[in-house]
Parts: structure tokens; sequence; C-alpha cells
């Protein structure tokens, strides 16, 4: 596991948006910030199928906003695209170790049964 921790990426740097003009502006990036902060949690606490869910709800959040916004300027697009990209590459290992935990759990049950026959 310590491995695939190395792979998180800090969510929260500081990025310069100078398009928005007031705060309700940031209302989607807030969001979605909320949601991948809280997934992180999540993701602490071995809660996969919860944080693949934030995860992937606070990237969509985050690229709805920027997308939406033609007064954005390209180098906060490709910074936001990058750290995307990153988070995803999380979900993608948290589906696998979804799945790594889910064959261990069926093979021990079914070493078990064996042992009662």
């Amino acid at each position: 596991m310590s491995n695939n921790t190395e792979a998180m990426t800090p969510i929260n740097e500081n990025v310069c948006f100078t398009s928005c003009t007031n705060q309700d502006d940031f209302d989607k990036l807030k969001q979605g910030l909320t949601l991948l902060e809280q997934a992180k949690v999540y993701d602490h606490n071995r809660d996969y199928y919860a944080a693949i869910r934030h995860y992937r709800d606070g990237v969509d959040y985050l690229m709805d906003e920027f997308m939406s916004r033609t007064s954005a300027n390209e180098q906060s697009k490709e910074y936001l695209r990058l750290k995307c990209h990153k988070i995803l590459n999380r979900v993608d290992i948290l589906k696998k170790l979804i799945r790594q935990q889910e064959h261990e759990t069926l093979q021990t049950a079914m070493d078990a049964d064996e042992q009662e026959k």
C-alpha cells in the first residue's frame, strides 16, 4: 500500500486564476476541491469506493468549470488538465486495489470452503 500512496499528489496547490472577477465565479471550483479533499480522506481510510466516487465527481466539477470558462488562460487550463490526469491515475490504482482485494477475499472463501469438505 505504501507504494500506491506515493502516486498521490497534493490537490490544493495555489494556482492563479486571474479570469475570475467575483466570489461566485469559484463555486464549481470550490465544490470540486471540497470533493477532492473528502476523497483524500476516504482514500486514507481505505474506503476506496467512496474515494473513487469523490475523486471522479471532483474532477468533473473542475473540468466543467474551466472548460466553460473562455476567459481562463491556457496555462491555468493546462495545469488543471495535468492535475486531473494525476487524480484519474489514482482512481485507476484504487480500482486495481479493489479488484485485488475482491480476488483475495474470494480465494480465501474458496480455501475455507475446501477445508470444510
